[in-house]
């Protein structure tokens, strides 16, 4: 685990850093192995409704899910951002035919119409991209929050089940703890290279592999 610095931007730019630093070598790597434990998991289903995102930045590689979800028969879906300025974005549809955009971000989102849009409460699982986890769940995100924004059904009645929300990491971004925010949404599991590690106050890995650092 990382020994970063207490404030959060400072914190967020530290992992930036490390998240660069990681070879394409690695990265694809990290992203076979994950996708590799995903299919294990037998997660996936035929017509199940997953979102998964194109990776920006350094991001952990959720294409190989992507691809596998796909091959298994779901319904894949990724985000739009619809407005930067309020941090607002959706889920649209995304095929293997799907054309793309650059949004005001630099990220790839596919070119959608109203009908493509989904309400997130309708989708079944979310694997979402991150800075930082613990084994509680919490996620350090980007800082715009999009999903927290996006997600406030969970936040607001736990009674919802759906989607369950999957952050997908190299291992080197778990931490001890991390404080959460009064409005982030808190993971079901986090996928790393390592293991798939479902989030509790005891930690526990499966389908354990061996990617290399």
């Amino acid at each position: 685990m990382l020994d970063l610095p207490p404030d959060r931007d400072a914190m967020r730019r530290a992992l930036r850093r490390q998240r660069r630093a990681v070879t394409p070598a690695l990265r694809a790597a990290v992203a076979r192995s994950v996708a590799r434990i995903v299919a294990e998991s037998h997660l996936l289903r035929p017509g199940m409704r997953i979102a998964a995102y194109l990776a920006h930045a350094g991001e952990a590689d959720a294409g190989p899910i992507i691809a596998l979800a796909q091959r298994r028969h779901c319904q894949v879906f990724l985000p739009a951002v619809t407005s930067p300025r309020r941090s607002i974005m959706r889920f649209v549809r995304h095929t293997r035919a799907a054309r793309l955009q650059r949004n005001a971000f630099g990220i790839l989102e596919p070119l959608y119409t109203p009908r493509d849009v989904i309400a997130p409460l309708q989708l079944d699982v979310i694997f979402v991209p991150l800075l930082a986890f613990d084994d509680r769940g919490w996620r350090l995100g980007s800082g715009a929050g999009f999903y927290d924004r996006c997600l406030q059904h969970l936040h607001a009645e736990r009674q919802w089940r759906r989607p369950k929300l999957i952050g997908i990491a190299y291992e080197f971004q778990r931490m001890a703890h991390l404080q959460p925010q009064r409005w982030d949404v808190p993971l079901d599991a986090v996928i790393t290279e390592q293991c798939w590690r479902a989030t509790s106050r005891i930690p526990s890995c499966a389908h354990r592999t061996g990617a290399r650092r």
